[in-house]
Parts: C-alpha cells; structure tokens; sequence
C-alpha cells in the first residue's frame, strides 16, 4: 500500500510514492524540520484559512511552503496531470484548531490507544493531529461483499481489477469511482464518530474528498501500526448517522465517556433554554431561581444528580458558589432517590420513620448518587471514583478519601459521622468486585486457532512436553480463578524457565497476563514471613518465583505446600478468628542455576524448561490474551483434563533429573535419618541404607557411595548415632524420617 508525496517544485508539482514505513520515517524524522518548526514559532500570528483540498493559506501574502500528503490514492503524473492508479482505502481524521501543544499531544497519544489506527502525528502547525486508518467493505453473512455488483471478477493481476480512469482497488474496496467517493465518504464519517467519542470532542467535519491532501509535518514521536484493525463501511448513502465500531480494548480506556457526552449534549439545551429567561429574573433571586430550573430540567430528563451538578459547577454564572449549586441539586433529586432507595430495598412507607433510619438512607443516598464503589475481592481493599470526572479509573478508599466523603455530606446540610459512611462502605451493599472473573466474563468466544501452541513456541526449548505442560497450567490458572469443582488441589503444576541471565524469561512472565489484570501480577515473595505468603496467595493472579535457585531447602519445602493448597487458612492482624480466603494464585519460577530443584519429592510439581545456549524467548508484548484465555476457558468448560496422570508424573519426574541439585552423602542422611528416642529404632546395615537413598534419590549414584565413604559420612560428629560391627560389616541405631 503507498501514498502520494506532492511537492513543488519550480512551479511544478512532482509526484512520489510512498509506502507507508517509509513515510513513518520521513515523519520520525523529518527532512523539514526546520521549515515546520519556523510554522509553529510564527502559527499564532496568522489567520489560516483551509482550502476544498487541504492546503492552508496564512494571509494574504503567505502559504504554508510544505510538501502535501495524499492518502487515499496512489497517483502519477500523466502528461502533467494527475492520475489515480489506485484507491488504497485510507482516511485522515483531522483534530485542527487545539489550543496547546500538549493537548495534541495528549490526543496524538489517545488515538495510539485505539486499535484502528493507522497513524497519528502531530500537525505541521503543532497544534492538530491526524490520524490515518483504513477502512473496508462490509461482509454479508454468507462471506460475499455487501454489493455484489462491486466484486469484479478476478483477473491475472492477483484478484485486482483496473476501472475506467485506470485506477485499480483489490477485493475489499470498490471498485467503480462512484462507489468509492461514497464508500470514503461512509468511511470518513464512521472514523471521525468513533475518535470524537473516544476523545470526548468536537472534530471538524472536513467533506472528504480523494482528492484532499494534509501538509508533510515533523513528529518523531508519531504512531504508526502497519497491522491497525480496519473500520468497515459500505457504498449505500445513509440519512441516519450509524453507530461507531469501536474495538473493546480502545473503549476500556475510557469507560463512561459516551454516556457523559450524552448528557453532556442535553444538559447545553436545558441550559440553554433557562437562560434565555436570565435578564427577566430579579437580579437578588437570579442565581438561585436558574440552578433551581436547571436541575429541575436535568432530573426530569434523566440526566443522573452527579453529572447535572458537576456540569453547572463548571459553568461560570456558577462555580463561584458549589456549596449553593450542591445544596440546590440535592435538595431537587432527594425525593426522586429516596422513592428510588425504597424501591430497591422494598422499603414500604410508615407513618413514623425514626430519624436514625432517615439518616442512613440519606447518607447511602448521597454516596451512590456521587460515587462508584466497590470492594475488590482479590486485594480486599474497598474503591471508588466518582461518577462525574475526567478520571474514571477505580482508587483505593483511605481513611483521607473517607474523612472527604463525610465533610462534603455535611457540607451538603447531612448530618453524616464517619461511622456512618464508612459502615456503608465495609457492608455488602457496595458492588463485590473480582477482577479476574470480570474479565474472563466479557472474553469472547474462542475462534478455533490454538494460541496456546503460539504461546508454547516462543520459548526455545528442547522440553519435549513444554506445549502440553503449558497448555495444563493455562488451564489449571484458570479453573484456579474461576474455583472449578474439579480442582481438588491449587494449580500445581509451574514451569520454571531455566536458561542465562537476559534470555528473557523474566519478561516472558510478564506478559503472560494481560494489561488489564497486570496490577495483580508480582515477582517478589516473601518467604519469611508467613502473613504475606497467605496474602500473596490471595491477592495476586500470577506470582512469579523470580531468581528460583536462590530459595533454600526448607523454602522449597514451604512452596511444595503452598503450590498444592486449594484456599487459604489463616489469621489476620488483629484477627480474632482463623477465616477461609480464596486462593487465586498460580506460580511460574525462572533461574539461571542449571540445577535449581533440591527436593526430589516435590519436582513433579515443577516443569523445567531448559533454553538452549544463544537462543532468546520472544518477550514482545503482542499477545492476543483476550484469545488465549477464551482458549484456555473454552478448553475448560468443555471438561478437558488439566491435571498430570499417574503415568505423565513419572514421565515428569525423569524429565527433571538433569534439572535436579546432587545433594552430598551427609545430606541425604539428614534428610532420610535422626538419632531415635526411647522405644523407637531398629539396626540398619550399610547395604540397606544405600538401597534407600537410591529409592528416594533418582539421581543418587551407587557406585560412588562406597561402604568406606558411607561410614565417613554416618559417623560425622552432628548425627552422633549408635554404631556396631557385626561379622565385619558397620550396623547403625536409626530412625527413618
């Protein structure tokens, strides 16, 4: 796919072609620096008028001196006239006339966030941004093309069909110039909606002709993704305005923004209307009788008290008296939310309601009317945001945020204690919010493609189980968080990725969740300290065993337990009681130690997956997670097993003896033997104690353990055991542990 480059050229326009790395890199780096920064020193004094196809005049005397960009078609010169050779499907959206530079900025990098586009950089004049996407033909059920009078046969130019003025359109566009001005057309409109909602802005309508080009600009922090999903439209004119396609992803980043722009619009018409009477009102009840209509107006059209109050105190008439404008607004909607509060808990009036009762239910008014709330079930920790705000990211509730919440009740004429708001936020009526289900809930189906075998192959290794390993713990992780009945026991099974220092397994873990549950992942473990280990075990989705090698023998001991614990047990600060939490947590481990497992008992419950000398994992954060976890949840829901069987342990336990540590002779008797007490014991000789070290030890090595170097060993001055001869041959007093 290129575009056209028009530059001038001794009064001449000379046509290039670019594709469209190419002109990324011209952005990034721009051949017009200086002419562009000169732009943006003297932009304020001009008065720039835009022309029918794009280019901008400054005044009477100047005009922007730059090269022009044509996106939606790839043109030449033909006998000094310009002529299509092909329609590429491509659209700018323009944000012009933005105040600062920084808001530029900041929309140029909103717009990065969105998975349809293109590119987005910075105008010439620094203070617009274009955003490049493409677009494509609607499909109908059946797989064909909205219009089938627009597919074209296929011809020996790879499915491309050249029209009548010699421009060629593959498939997925149209092919007949009528046909694409409007599809443009279509495509335009359906982009700029859907950036406007994403920005929460007004774009400029620009009529979106093929022809209209935007200046060359400077920007080496534009965005450019060659893979941008497309926005589909089609060739049929459309009376009513259709909704944007916005992907999933792009809309998370701003939850809430089109319902606030909703009201945002009817709350201008109220506004409108009421001041139309201002200068009719008597100048000493003019503020007070206008906040009163408004929010009148606002509760009789649905527009929620939280965001009619945060609009009017933003307005200037206003803003110079919140405490007024929130003692109107409450006053206005108190019986709508009270009738409201009754419905919910099916609450019947009384003659007599005690005062303690109305108090309650005013305090729970005013809290949900201004605020989300909900208890996050993995950190235990109650959030908030308020309804209207910029901001609509969930924060913890501190003590601060509290004392806040009950100054402005009181502040608003509520007779609030802290303990009444704080007894609403530590009850159950405030949402129980379990983030990793949240998200697993909203995952859409799973297409069929394996992305778990995609995720397996990014790790070199010559494991030669690893796909089906990691397809078992995927799996595990998520009956893990979803509390499957079939899980008697936690996820068990963790890889451990061993391989040098910067190979990129401590990456690899990173990514393995996605950016919306990443706040639940860690890397440090406290093995010290038995409180964090239950917390952790509660607390996050995915823990990895950072530096594994560096955990000593009685750790690993501990990690053997916690790997197989299927909920957790245990007392909290303060605590008066032991309490059953849920265990959320699933473990992957990576070290640089070739030989990190020192207790061959537990190393079925570890997957070691060597990465050869010289190769790297591919850590690169692309993952299609919404997929992969449909996957692993489909796989799931269809009752696949994803626990080892007896057979596919013992394949396991042989897989990992290269992985585990040799443990030295005084070790293993440490480990197998004690000096027993009163009426315990038995004689053991030295054959039979090397018969039970090689059938605990799968590593152990006979022919090394002479009776010569046992008998050093058992006699060494720590264990202080009872010994004899008999016929010859050493006896020991021992205890099995």
């Amino acid at each position: 796919m290129k575009i056209t480059l028009l530059k001038l050229s001794r009064k001449k326009v000379v046509i290039n072609r670019l594709g469209l790395q190419e002109l990324a890199d011209m952005i990034r780096h721009s051949p017009e620096d200086k002419r562009v920064y000169n732009l943006r020193l003297n932009y304020q004094f001009y008065k720039p008028q835009r022309q029918p196809d794009g280019q901008v005049t400054l005044d009477d005397a100047h005009t922007v001196n730059l090269p022009r960009l044509l996106f939606a078609a790839e043109c030449i010169n033909y006998k000094e006239i310009q002529k299509g050779l092909k329609y590429n499907g491509l659209v700018v959206v323009e944000a012009n006339g933005l105040k600062t530079y920084e808001e530029a900025v900041n929309i140029r990098n909103q717009a990065a966030r969105m998975d349809e586009t293109v590119m987005a950089f910075l105008g010439a004049s620094g203070k617009s941004v274009k955003i490049v996407c493409r677009g494509e033909l609607f499909e109908k059920a059946d797989g064909r093309r909205l219009r089938d009078d627009v597919r074209g046969k296929k011809d020996d130019v790879r499915g491309k069909k050249e029209d009548g003025r010699g421009m060629v359109a593959d498939d997925r566009l149209p092919k007949k110039e009528d046909e694409i001005r409007q599809f443009h057309k279509n495509l335009y409109e359906t982009a700029r909606r859907a950036y406007q909602n994403q920005f929460g802005l007004d774009i400029e309508y620009l009529e979106p002709t093929l022809e209209r080009t935007v200046y060359l600009s400077a920007d080496p922090e534009m965005y450019f993704n060659p893979e941008a999903r497309p926005f589909k439209a089609d060739c049929e004119k459309h009376d009513q305005p259709e909704p944007a396609p916005i992907s999933w992803e792009s809309d998370m980043l701003m939850p809430g923004r089109t319902i606030k722009r909703t009201y945002h619009f009817n709350w201008l018409f109220i506004l409108r209307e009421v001041l139309g009477g201002y200068f009719d009102l008597p100048d000493e009840d003019r503020q007070m009788q206008l906040l009163q209509q408004i929010a009148r107006k606002s509760l009789e059209q649905g527009i929620p008290l939280s965001h009619a109050q945060g609009m009017t105190l933003e307005h200037p008439l206003f803003y110079n008296d919140p405490d007024l404008v929130k003692s109107v607004f409450s006053t206005t909607y108190e019986l709508t939310l009270m009738e409201d509060y009754r419905k919910k808990y099916k609450m019947k009036p009384l003659k007599s309601v005690p005062q303690e009762t109305l108090q309650t239910m005013r305090t729970e008014i005013f809290l949900t009317a201004n605020y989300d709330m909900r208890k996050n079930l993995m950190t235990g920790v109650a959030e908030y945001r308020m309804k209207y705000s910029e901001d609509q990211t969930f924060k913890p509730l501190t003590e601060e945020v509290r004392n806040d919440m009950t100054i402005e009740a009181r502040e608003q004429g509520l007779k609030s204690w802290d303990q009444d708001v704080n007894r609403f936020i530590d009850s159950t009526r405030i949402e129980q919010y379990d983030p990793v289900n949240t998200w697993l809930n909203d995952l859409p189906v799973w297409d069929g493609h394996d992305y778990i075998a995609d995720l397996a192959q990014r790790v070199p290794t010559h494991q030669p189980h690893w796909e089906k390993y990691l397809r078992y713990w995927l799996m595990g992780m998520v009956a893990q968080w979803r509390e499957s009945d079939k899980q008697l026991t936690g996820n068990a099974l963790t890889p451990l990725l061993i391989g040098r220092q910067g190979c990129g397994k401590t990456r690899f873990c990173k990514i393995l969740l996605p950016p919306e549950l990443r706040d639940y992942y860690n890397d440090k473990l406290n093995f010290k300290n038995e409180f964090d280990l239950n917390i952790a075990l509660t607390s996050f989705a995915l823990i990895n065993i950072d530096e594994f090698d560096k955990t000593t023998n009685s750790q690993q001991i501990v990690l053997k337990y916690l790997l197989s614990s299927s909920d957790v047990k245990f007392r909290p600060p303060y605590g008066k009681t032991i309490k059953q939490y849920r265990r959320y947590t699933s473990f992957i481990g990576t070290t640089n130690q070739q030989q990190p497992l020192v207790d061959p008992t537990g190393s079925r419950r570890f997957v070691c997956v060597g990465i050869p000398a010289g190769e790297n994992i591919d850590f690169t954060d692309n993952l299609n997670h919404r997929q992969l976890y449909a996957q692993a949840l489909h796989l799931l829901n269809q009752g696949e097993r994803f626990w080892l069987d007896d057979d596919e342990i013992k394949i396991l336990i042989e897989e990992n003896v290269p992985y585990q540590r040799t443990v030295d002779l005084v070790e293993m008797i440490n480990e197998t033997f004690r000096k027993p007490k009163d009426g315990e014991g038995r004689w053991w000789g030295i054959t039979e104690i090397l018969a039970t070290f090689a059938s605990r030890y799968a590593y152990f090595d006979a022919k090394r353990a002479t009776p010569t170097v046992l008998g050093k060993s058992m006699n060494n001055y720590r264990f202080n055991f009872k010994h004899r001869m008999v016929n010859g041959c050493s006896e020991y007093w021992l205890c099995e542990k």
